[in-house]
């Protein structure tokens, strides 16, 4: 009879993963190497997750997983607005938001070579989520998409930016000018 899994293996192989790509290249990852940074075979990872690809969504599921609860109310100011950009893209200056940067970036920028569309649809919600926001607030239909999409994408560049020099100070600066040049776009395109 086979044994049952331990419950808590699943959690703890992706804190432990988590610790260890603070500083580790995705590419040097592999589910062999990940093996011995567990120290146990490849085995737990493939019977938890089904792959390294499996085990990275798991991570960066991990580490986005306060950001997912998020929530914009369309009716919200041009603050709380900020506070969401703040919530979903900033606050880099913590070591795991940072991390889920990063890891963002390398998994979206291949995701469009893969059957995957896990970013794709997240980057999708963010531009929905904001045009919400826009409508919301009198823009029409196409108005709110182009203001939202723009918007998602500067966003994504704060992010990037920081990623690439590390100024992740300026990061939560930028995303409240893009709260800003939001409220005003909308302001504009009603007026």
């Amino acid at each position: 009879m086979p044994r049952k899994p331990d419950p808590t293996l699943k959690p703890a192989i992706v804190c432990k993963v988590t610790d260890h790509l603070h500083a580790t290249r995705l590419e040097d990852v592999s589910v062999r190497s990940l093996g011995r940074v567990l120290g146990t075979s490849a085995y737990p990872i493939v019977y938890h997750f089904g792959s390294r690809d499996g085990l990275i969504d798991a991570v960066v599921e991990h580490l986005n997983r306060h950001v997912h609860a998020v929530r914009l109310d369309p009716d919200a100011d041009e603050t709380g607005l900020a506070e969401y950009l703040q919530a979903v893209f900033g606050r880099l200056g913590e070591r795991d938001r940072f991390l889920a940067a990063r890891l963002t970036f390398e998994l979206g920028s291949v995701e469009c070579l893969t059957e995957h569309d896990r970013h794709r649809r997240l980057h999708r919600a963010h531009i929905e989520t904001l045009a919400a926001w826009c409508r919301a607030h009198g823009a029409d239909d196409r108005s709110a998409r182009r203001v939202a999409r723009a918007a998602v994408l500067a966003c994504r560049g704060a992010q990037w930016g920081a990623v690439l020099d590390g100024d992740v100070a300026h990061t939560d600066v930028v995303l409240r000018g893009v709260a800003q040049r939001i409220a005003s776009e909308v302001s504009v395109a009603v007026h």
